[in-house]
Parts: C-alpha cells; structure tokens; sequence
C-alpha cells in the first residue's frame, strides 16, 4: 500500500502543471542534504551505482545554484543546533569515501558554480594505494583472470563482466551483514584468491592528503570522518567502534585541525546504534549523516540525519524529485 502511494506521489509532478514548484514552496524550509560518492569522467564498461558521470552530475550542480542557497554543511548544522534561523530553500552536498575524482572531477565544477560541500574521508586510505573495501573487492573481481571463486560455500561464476559484477552484488551484501571480526575472516582468503587489484589509477582510487589540503585552502571543501577503515559500526564491538571513530577523528585533528562531521559507513538504520550515536557525540562530532532517505527539519536528530541519496542511475528529472523528498 505504502510503495503504490509512493509512487502515485512521485508521478503526480509529471501529470499535473505548477505541482512541482507548490512541494518546493511547503517544503522551502526542509534542508535536503546530498549525498555522492565518485564523478566519473570516463564511463566505466560496467554500472557502478556509486560513480555518477560527469555529466549528470554537472546537470544536477547547475540545477542546485539555480533553484538553491547551498550552504556547508558545518553551518547547517550550527544553525539547527542553535536554534538560528535558516533561508529558504538551502541544502547542503557531501560525498562518501573520498574518491579522487571528487578532487580531479568533481571539485572543478563545483568550482565553477561556487557550491561548498563536504568529503567524509575513510581516513586509513587517504594516500594510500589501495581503497575502500568494497571497491577494492570489486576490481579483483572484475580483474582476476580466474574463471570461478569460492565464497561462502559455493563457486561463483566469472565469465564476464554480468556475471563478476552479480558476483560483487552478491558476496559485498554477504559481507556487510557479518560481525566485523567474521568479515575480515572472509575477505582475506577471497582477495588472496582473487589476486592484487591495481586500484591506484582507477575510478577508485582515493584522494591523498595533499589533495585535500588543496581542496582544504580552496574554500569551498569541508572534510569529516567515515571511519578509519568503512567498518560497519553495528556489527562492531564497542571498543572496536570507539576505536574507529577516534582514529578517524584524531588523523583529522591532526591533518586538518578539525574533525566535527561524521557519515555512517553504508548508513542504513541498522548500520548504527544508540551506541554508535552516543560515541559519535562523546567523541566530539557535532552531527552523523545517514543513507535513510529523506529531508531534514527543525529539531531533527543531528546523529541521524536524513540523505538524498544520488547514484548512476539519478537523471535531472529524478533529482529533483529526491530534492523534494519524494
């Protein structure tokens, strides 16, 4: 019932003339905050929902310097914490991981229309050559010359990009629901049977810390932490989740001078805790962004932030209506 009136909701702007800018007018004062991952100048021979073309993320920068007051995402949350009031129509952009893209691809356009936006860095990888897990997993599947692997008591096929990239769907959603320890346990012999993946000139390598000093003086990039390795924080004891947030934090501290911002890794409602909340705020962030859809409002809570979650697969059209929440 629920999805059929979603998307009754979500066709009602096509069908009816003006809808759209009356939601924008009832919504002016929700603050959708943006979330992307990697800008992609090449296309990949594959879809990775993570890595958004250039050119729609062009389109889409474009249509927020025109339609709103992007604001950092520091002083959206300063506003909603002290009770000051916000301009119509803000939103703020973030990007997960820290891809270098954002640096190389990203940062140059939104340059050009003068929007500020946060990177939440996985900060053991920051100038390093290797990457986030789970991209990491993903080009040793993509790159192995094996023609089958064993996961999970089963050989999975490998011929040909369809069948890696089900295999990459299948194996990394196995992974994200185990305990940390028993993740690990399961990686290690997979990457080693897969072989090494040269990730360090590819879509998914990550940005180094010149890099974001040089974003850094630019004015417009705030960075904040995703953990020091994209643990899943649920599925961590509490002295390992501690321990992630505050290597992450104090490499910042060091790097930066600063550390108040914080992404939930995958961010799902059962990626975090009231633990996780409740160490995130202990630690000295001043707000945890989530994956879970949506727009935020007066008295949200700051360590469950709402997200507008654009992928390969987000068109203009689409955008726009993530913007309005629907």
């Amino acid at each position: 019932m629920l999805s059929w009136l979603r998307r009754r909701a979500v066709a009602l702007p096509a069908r009816v003339p003006g809808c759209t800018r009356v939601i924008r007018r009832v919504r002016s004062r929700c603050v959708p905050i943006v979330m992307y991952h990697g800008v992609l100048a090449e296309p990949l021979p594959y879809t990775n929902w993570c890595q958004l073309s250039q050119q729609r993320f062009a389109e889409q920068i474009a249509f927020l310097a025109q339609h709103y007051r992007v604001l950092p995402l520091s002083e959206v949350i300063d506003r909603l914490q002290r009770d000051l009031p916000l301009p119509e129509k803000v939103a703020a952009v973030t990007f997960d991981d820290g891809f270098r893209s954002v640096y190389s691809t990203a940062a140059p356009i939104l340059q050009r229309y003068a929007v500020p936006y946060t990177v939440f860095l996985v900060t053991n990888v920051v100038g390093s050559s290797t990457t986030v897990w789970p991209e990491y997993l993903l080009a040793a599947l993509m790159n192995t010359p094996r023609k089958t692997v064993a996961f999970s008591g089963r050989d999975w096929p490998l011929d040909g990009v369809q069948q890696r990239l089900a295999a990459w769907h299948k194996i990394s959603f196995e992974l994200y629901q185990m305990q940390e320890e028993r993740k690990q346990a399961s990686l290690h012999p997979l990457m080693e049977a897969l072989g090494p993946a040269d990730v360090a000139n590819s879509p998914f390598a990550i940005m180094s810390w010149e890099n974001v000093r040089e974003l850094a003086a630019g004015g417009l990039a705030d960075f904040g932490s995703h953990t020091h390795t994209h643990v899943i924080l649920s599925r961590c004891t509490e002295q390992k989740q501690r321990e992630e947030l505050q290597s992450s934090r104090d490499f910042l501290r060091e790097r930066l001078g600063k550390a108040e911002l914080f992404a939930y890794p995958n961010g799902l409602r059962e990626d975090f805790t009231s633990l996780t909340k409740g160490l995130v705020k202990g630690l000295g962030y001043r707000c945890a962004v989530t994956t879970i859809s949506g727009l935020n409002r007066r008295g949200a809570d700051m360590y469950e932030l709402r997200r507008v979650n654009v992928g390969a697969d987000t068109g203009l059209n689409d955008f726009e209506l993530l913007m309005l929440g629907l």
